[in-house]
């Protein structure tokens, strides 16, 4: 039996040259291309010839060589476009673009977005917009899904799909005598893994190096040679009864401190860096007397990723230099800060350092995850044995010829290492894999009920079974053990790991220490770990990864810039006032904003509205606001009983006469709002301190609003709206909105996520 067989059984397209389809996706979370590979699969079933790909991977002239386009994107940021179809974005703008350029193109667009933010689905309308302007036909009306919605992206592109399979069947029907694949049908695999030849994998033993084994018998040669002497003086040989064990005890905490703790707990090692033979020189063996008692295992550290680096394009090597939690120990959430030293970075391939820049960690799976999951599908034979990668035949209309974001050692390449370092086995199943799934179990009641949560109208139990309680793919398998996925089929069906964004939290000076060729970075990350109706308590892949990572750690970091290069480009944007409104961890950006700033001699006032729970629990950064010369906080503590009064820096900014009384409520026209309604947050904040903060709207601002996405940068947008009605600047709330979104008035920069 070769390597590719038994893989499941395939039904191919039938190739027609005059059917064919290009799906092409602008994905930053992965989302968008989730969706534009079930799209094309459902153009396979069709019988369509189907190429999916990134925008950035296709070229505008080879879009005349398509029946359709289907356009999937996401927006990111303040309405951009996602980084991966900047190119093509860039190749549409063209000014020397007829008006007719597109003509014969025929497209549809799906978008993807979060109502929290003011341009909504920004990316895809403006694909959408040009596309037309250059004289592109829409054949398909757009779709537009909300991420804020009760279920989400789901609840516009399930129907949205479902009718743009309609209207392929009535507008593009099947040749004569061809039919639709049915869904029950398994397609051919986009990707196939092959085990590399034998005498390829000769260099892939376990077996320890020639150097390690004489290391290793040197050891245990002494070990032999002293044992006889220091063995006497232990408690291995030689045990003590439980009375003679209690003197001993009793002896040992009448020592020094150091000598009691090195002998009760490894911690003193751990904590003082000193070997704990360095307190007791004639017990060679080097063990603390409870390490040998037939007690329980209160807890077990499993094994942390290895320390591997893979071959990620964009990235630079880093060392983690700081890894310490700031929240306190009884705090709900565990928030870290983590400082990075980068050497010899290229600041020509990274010019732009500073607010709005994010960091990209790349997460692994840990070591006994992934063998549990080589456990459950069968895979001890070859999860150590070397990988050949190779396409699928050419006539099988696949999609494209590799993922393009799987970075491997193509020369040390394992299915272990491949589920280590690449495939996520802790993300949430997709419906697309728990279909898959049907194909590899022989299991008629477990067929039944991986069909029954992908059935149309089944989506409430789908959500319920793997979304409510965020169970995982490896749960899942353990939930169908069954379930058998050749391991050809690996890379076909298991999303890949992403790496998550984290918004750069130091500027301006900071990112300098001491060598001009180092670089330092700091981010705050809060941990996700909470509980479902799930029993196991649900940890985030990258914060277990974050957690586990020690000081000294080397891994690669990607860097992404900021979209919002505009805001502190020049003297004139920094002398500019900085209205700023962040909650949580939405902090780090507004910190590396007060570094930048602080480059020009001449830098505006800085005016901080920061929401969080208590002052001695999440109030990050107090303590710098106070030197920094021309900045005000006003803090929103949502669980303290008692407001504070507002932060002033030892260096208060200039004065300014302040606009009239705040609270005009005959200009209060805003339905609804009240800042009074027995809450305290940033939003509150802003109504109690109307006057400050319209006398900062009426000098062309730099506003920026930071923090979780959903309902805090809505309520925020409402009451600044309530403000410039009071302070004059608009009569009602639609005069509000139109001088809220001219750029002649103040510059607006949103971060949330």
């Amino acid at each position: 039996m070769t390597d590719t067989q038994d893989i499941g059984t395939a039904a191919k397209p039938a190739l027609q040259n005059v059917r064919s389809i290009a799906v092409l996706y602008g994905s930053e979370s992965g989302n968008a291309e989730d969706m534009a590979l079930e799209i094309g699969e459902i153009a396979q079933r069709l019988h369509f010839q189907v190429t999916v790909d990134e925008m950035d991977g296709f070229k505008l002239t080879e879009l005349s060589c398509f029946s359709l386009a289907i356009f999937v994107t996401s927006t990111t940021g303040n309405g951009d476009m996602p980084k991966n179809t900047t190119k093509f974005w860039k190749s549409l703008l063209r000014k020397k673009l007829r008006g007719d350029s597109l003509r014969r193109l025929k497209f549809t667009t799906f978008g993807l977005g979060d109502s929290s933010y003011q341009k909504f689905n920004w990316a895809a309308r403006k694909l959408r917009a040009r596309l037309l302007q250059l004289g592109a036909s829409e054949i398909f009306p757009t779709g537009e899904a909300d991420e804020r919605h009760d279920d989400g992206l789901d609840s516009v592109y399930l129907p949205w799909k479902e009718r743009l399979k309609a209207a392929l069947m009535d507008g593009y029907p099947p040749p004569d005598g061809l039919e639709p694949i049915p869904d029950d049908v398994q397609l051919p695999p986009r990707y196939t893994l092959q085990l590399a030849p034998a005498e390829d994998t000769m260099g892939n033993s376990d077996a320890p190096s020639k150097e390690a084994r004489l290391r290793a018998e040197e050891e245990e040669r002494k070990f032999l040679a002293t044992r006889t002497k220091s063995a006497v003086r232990t408690h291995i040989d030689h045990p003590r009864s439980v009375p003679e064990q209690l003197v001993v005890d009793q002896d040992r905490t009448k020592g020094t401190f150091p000598a009691f703790m090195a002998r009760e707990s490894p911690a003193w090692e751990n904590l003082t860096g000193l070997r704990v033979d360095s307190l007791d020189a004639d017990n060679l063996l080097k063990d603390y007397p409870g390490k040998y008692l037939l007690k329980e295992e209160v807890s077990v550290t499993k094994k942390p990723p290895p320390s591997d680096l893979l071959p990620i394009p964009g990235t630079f090597t880093a060392r983690l230099s700081k890894n310490v939690r700031i929240t306190p120990g009884d705090h709900w959430q565990d928030v870290r800060s983590l400082h990075f030293d980068v050497l010899d970075i290229d600041r020509g391939d990274f010019p732009e350092f500073g607010a709005g820049c994010t960091l990209l960690i790349y997460p692994k799976n840990f070591q006994d995850d992934v063998q549990e999951l080589i456990s459950l599908m069968g895979w001890e034979g070859v999860a150590d044995k070397l990988l050949r990668w190779t396409q699928t035949a050419t006539d099988s209309a696949s999609f494209i010829a590799r993922p393009k974001k799987l970075y491997i050692d193509e020369k040390n390449s394992t299915l272990r290492s491949l589920f280590t370092h690449n495939l996520d086995i802790t993300a949430i199943p997709k419906r697309s894999f728990i279909k898959q799934l049907v194909h590899f179990t022989t299991e008629t009641m477990e067929k039944e009920r991986l069909l029954e949560l992908t059935m149309p109208g089944n989506e409430q139990e789908y959500y319920d079974y793997t979304s409510r309680p965020r169970r995982t793919i490896l749960e899942l398998l353990r939930d169908f053990p069954g379930v058998r996925i050749p391991f050809q089929r690996a890379i076909d069906l298991f999303p890949i790991i992403r790496p998550r964004e984290f918004s750069l939290c130091n500027g301006g000076e900071s990112l300098k220490q001491g060598h001009e060729n180092v670089v330092h970075f700091e981010i705050l990350v809060a941990l996700v770990e909470y509980k479902t109706i799930i029993r196991k308590p649900r940890q985030g892949l990258c914060s277990r990864y974050i957690k586990h990572l020690h000081t000294g750690s080397i891994l690669k970091l990607g860097f992404k810039p900021a979209s919002n290069l505009d805001i502190i480009s020049d003297d004139e944007k920094a002398a500019r006032p900085v209205l700023a409104i962040a909650t949580g961890t939405g902090i780090a950006p507004i910190r590396a904003l007060v570094d930048d700033r602080l480059l020009f001699r001449n830098h505006g006032s800085f005016t901080l509205f920061f929401g969080c729970r208590s002052v001695a629990a999440d109030y990050y950064f107090a303590h710098e606001w106070e030197d920094i010369q021309g900045m005000r906080v006003y803090p929103a503590f949502s669980r303290d009983p008692v407001e504070p009064p507002a932060k002033e820096s030892r260096n208060p900014p200039p004065t300014w006469p302040l606009a009239s009384p705040s609270w005009n409520n005959e200009l209060a026209t805003l339905p609804g709002y009240d800042p009074d309604a027995g809450k305290n947050y940033v939003q509150h904040q802003i109504g109690k301190h109307a006057d400050v903060v319209g006398d900062i709207l009426r000098r062309k601002p730099i506003v920026v609003v930071c923090g979780n996405s959903g309902r805090m940068p809505q309520a925020v947008r409402t009451a600044l709206l309530h403000v410039v009605v009071v302070a004059g600047l608009a009569r009602n709330h639609a005069d509000a909105e139109k001088w809220f979104n001219d750029t002649r008035n103040l510059i607006f920069w949103q971060e949330t996520w």
